[in-house]
Formats: C-alpha cells, structure tokens, sequence
C-alpha cells in the first residue's frame, strides 16, 4: 500500500472518536478529573490538587495538566476535557509504530498503529476519559525511546524521563511496565549486537537515568505531601496503586483472575481473535521446545503477559486496567497477520462480519434502545453502513494480506462513530450535569458553592456550575443563605420540599432533571421501554430566607 493509503486507514482508525469530543463530561472519574483541572486553571496553583471535598490525592496530575491547559485554550468545556486523550492516544499509535518498525520493519509498525487506532479499547478511552489513557501513552513511549536509545543512546535519558510522565500519569505502575515489557530481554545477549556480559548490559539502559524519572516526578509528589502529609502521599503512590494487588486499598470485588481473559476478547476487538492465535502459537511452540531464546521481537509478548499476570492478581478489576496492553496486543496481532497463509482470504470475511454486525447493532440501539427520527436513522445508518460498503467493495480486490489490514482497520469505523456520535449522548442525556450548571451560572453568576441537599454532590455539577458542590442536610442550607453563600441549591430526588419550608427558607422551581448514573448503564437503562423506571429527578431551586 501507498503512504497515502495508511495515512488514510491510519486517519480512519482513529477518525470516529473525534465525534465524541464534546460530549458532555460523564459522571464520576472524568467529572472529578475534569474539575480538578478547573480549579487547577482557576487558582493558578498546578502542584497542590483540589476538588469540591478538598485535597485530591487519588491520581496524579498528567491528565490533569493536559485538560487544565486544554481549557486555558478551548474554554471550560468537555471538547477541553477529552482533547488530551485524543492527543495522548495518537502519541500511543506513533509509539507503537517505532516500537514495530524497531523489532521488525515499517510496515509491521504501521499495521501495529492501525490496530491500535481501530482498537474498542482506545476508542473507549477517549469516549470515558481517565489517567489510564496518559498511562499508555507514557509507557509506550518509555518503551519506544528505550529501543531506539540502543543506537542512540542519549534517548536512553528521554525514556527515563518519559518514564517519569508515565509515573506522574497514575503511579508508580508507569514506571513498571516499561520495566517489564523491557528487562527479560535487557538481560539476554540479544539485547546487544555484540558479545556482552550481564553487567554490561544492564548499564546500556543507563540505568542511573532514574535520576530523570525522578526530577520529572519528585516535584508533584513533594507537593501533594506538603498539602496531604505521608499518608496522602502513602495513599496516591501505593494504595491506588500496587496496594490495589493485595487488597491494601480498601477496595475489592468479586470478580475472578479470568475477569480480564473475557474483557480482552472485547476490548481488542477487532483483533482479538488474532492476538488469541498469536498467543496461542507462541504457547505451542514454547511446549514443543521448552526454551526461549532471546529476541527482541518478544517483548511485545512480555509486555502483554507479564502485566496480564499482574492486574489479574489485583483484588479490584476496572476494564480500564486492560487498556495499557493494547500497544502490546496489537503488535502480537500483527507478527500474527504476517503469518497467516493463503487462508487469510478467509480471515476478511470475519472481519466483513464484524462491520455487518455493527449494522445490525445499529438498528437494534434505534429499535430498542434510543429511538429517532426517520432523518437521524438514515443519517446513521449510511455512517454505520459506510465501512461495509468499502470492505465487500474495494478491500475485497486488494492483495490478500493488505485487504485483511484495511478490514480489520475499518471493520468497526462506522460502529464507533455510532457510539461517540450518537449512542454516548443519547445516554448523557440523562445526566443533568451540563443544562444544570448552565442555569445555575446564569441564575447565580456571583456565589462561589452550589448546596445540593438530599443527594449526593455530583462532580459534574461541580464542573459544569463552576463552583463547589456541597452538600447540605436543610438547617446546612440555611446557614448558608444567611451567610450568602448561594442564591440556588439542587434537591436530590428523596428530598421533600416541605423539610426547606419548615426551616423558614422558601424557594422557587427553577428545573426538573432526570437524572441516573449514567457511568453504569444496566439493561433496563438501555432499554427505552424501562427507562423510565431507571430515572429519578433533581429539582434546581431558587431559594431564600422566608421574611418573618
């Protein structure tokens, strides 16, 4: 294929989460981060971390920094907020390609790329945007700089320092993982090209860069333990952390160590069922010699298991701690591609069905799910439809092997856009976050809280209102109205008006919202004829003090 041809399907991979920029800020870790960043912007202050309870210890502030600047530019809004993302995987998918074209050739780097763009966990990360998508930026590039620091070796020091990104990114696991996808063929004599003892190898890594890592993140952690002490500092560098392994966290589930086995059968899709012949492969293989030599081209396979084996122990299980492995899976999934025989005109009919499949996704979200007018379905329909259309078409006349590349690249184009461009606010439009804070600015421009009683203070209300979002049990809000602190309060949907009245505050209905939490949708939820079972409502009030 031509360069114009991958810059196409590289472009195409990644294309449809552009869709998604600017919906609005889902609940929970993005809204939180997302205000962090705000008041970040706001006071001036990017070291010391804070959000409407207080101090902010639980990540570190890469993503932080990135929205806070985002939003000094683009304003305070949600295209701010999942801009850093976008950019954070495009950095992944030019790691990945240098990391490919390193330890095989340009075009294994290219396909690598392609997968990871066209991956369902990165389009994931940037429709729910969190620190994990730092993460694997961070570390990808630690990675790549690492092995092209073996002929030029002031790069050596860039990937300590990057490892240091990777660190202020969530923790010290940014630091881990270059280490484990790197150091079981560092030791090997293929790590250099000539003869070399084990000593020596170790130093050509440069090992005393971790000086880099540390200048570039000793700062940030200085300052959190300056605001927070040594338990706020224990609990941001080990209890969010390696913590999490051991159950020290204070979080756990009830889910097994084959959790993360059935998320990568979905997360990497469109290529999981390459990258489950690859390991599969690699496995017999491995059983038929019993050895291992060094090679470089393995570390995309150290990387994959060693961490693979590391999240599965931990006693808390988020999807999202999947997502850094997909630089790695996708170079396994594209050594894979490159051995596939003559049966590989077989393979693009799977992924012809994969795109025929999210058609039929498609018509079910509108026929059960979200329904539309007659205009938006046709709209969408060609948009979900388009990549099928080119694979039956175009991709079916090209050479076997790039015609499997252009199919797995756009076998789920037009499903993701559906998902960012249409399904995710169709979903948001049950979280009240950005019509609330709209009215609260435009109700109450001056106060500085925003009191929600009877309910749980949303971050998002926080964000979207520009202020803090505290809450109030109803004598709470008195004293807040008698110290003009707020002229609105938002009422949680267990909160009878009659408890404000008999406090001596009166109040006007400014808005009704549905509300639900929409960063866990359960099949009712998603389902339009039990929606409505699903939602409760928050009221916006104007209120003040009853005049005695």
């Amino acid at each position: 294929m031509t360069r114009t041809t991958w810059a196409l399907l590289l472009t195409a991979s990644i294309g449809p989460a552009v869709l998604g920029l600017g919906n609005e800020v889902q609940e929970t870790d993005p809204a939180q981060y997302a205000d962090v960043a705000r008041r970040m912007l706001v006071s001036g202050d990017w070291l010391h971390l804070h959000d409407q309870n207080g101090a902010f210890f639980n990540k570190p502030p890469l993503t932080m920094w990135l929205q806070a600047a985002g939003m000094a530019v683009f304003g305070l809004d949600a295209f701010a907020v999942r801009l850093p993302g976008l950019l954070f995987v495009v950095i992944t998918m030019v790691s990945t390609f240098l990391i490919g074209r390193v330890l095989a050739d340009e075009k294994r780097g290219l396909t690598a790329a392609a997968l990871v763009g066209a991956s369902l966990s990165t389009h994931l990360m940037v429709l729910d945007p969190k620190v994990d998508t730092a993460l694997t930026a961070m570390t990808s590039l630690a990675i790549a700089l690492m092995l092209l620091g073996r002929t030029r070796p002031w790069l050596r020091l860039v990937a300590w320092a990057v490892a240091g990104l990777a660190v202020l990114s969530k923790g010290p696991i940014g630091l881990g993982i270059p280490v484990l996808a790197l150091l079981p063929e560092v030791v090997r004599p293929s790590w250099l090209e000539a003869p070399s003892t084990l000593l020596r190898r170790l130093w050509s890594v440069w090992p005393f860069g971790l000086v880099f890592t540390a200048l570039v993140a000793l700062p940030f952690y200085a300052a959190t333990r300056s605001t927070t002490g040594d338990d706020g500092l224990l609990y941001m560098l080990w209890y969010q952390g390696f913590g999490r392994l051991w159950g020290q966290s204070g979080f756990a589930d009830d889910t097994t160590p084959l959790f993360f086995t059935h998320t990568a059968l979905w997360a990497f899709l469109p290529f999981a069922p390459l990258l489950v012949f690859a390991l599969a492969r690699r496995v017999a293989l491995f059983a038929t010699t019993r050895r291992l030599p060094g090679s470089l081209s393995r570390i995309p396979l150290w990387w994959f298991s060693l961490l693979f084996v590391v999240i599965s122990i931990s006693t808390y299980k988020l999807p999202q701690y999947l997502y850094p492995l997909t630089p790695a899976a996708a170079l396994l999934a594209a050594e894979e591609l490159e051995r596939l025989d003559v049966m590989a005109s077989r393979w693009r009919w799977l992924f012809i069905g994969f795109s025929g499949v999210a058609v039929v996704f498609a018509g079910l979200t509108f026929a059960l799910g979200f329904p539309a007018e007659l205009p938006t379905v046709a709209v969408w329909a060609a948009v979900v439809a388009a990549p099928l259309v080119v694979l039956v078409t175009w991709a079916r006349r090209l050479p076997v092997h790039e015609g499997l590349i252009v199919s797995m690249t756009l076998s789920l184009a037009g499903v993701m856009a559906f998902l960012a461009g249409f399904v995710q606010p169709a979903i948001l439009e049950s979280q009240p976050s950005r019509e609330l804070g709209a009215l609260v600015r435009r109700e109450d421009p001056s106060s500085t809280m925003l009191p929600v009683v009877f309910a749980v203070p949303a971050f998002s209300y926080s964000f979207y209102a520009r202020r803090d979002a505290t809450y109030l049990m109803p004598d709470g809000l008195k004293a807040a109205l008698e110290a003009g602190k707020s002229k609105v309060a938002v009422l949680g949907q267990d909160g009878p008006l009659e408890a404000l009245t008999q406090e001596g505050i009166s109040y006007e209905v400014l808005g009704t919202f549905t509300s639900f939490s929409t960063s866990r949708p359960n099949p009712k939820f998603l389902l339009a004829s039990t929606r409505a079972e699903t939602l409760s409502e928050v009221k916006l009030l104007r209120v003040w003090l009853t005049p005695q």
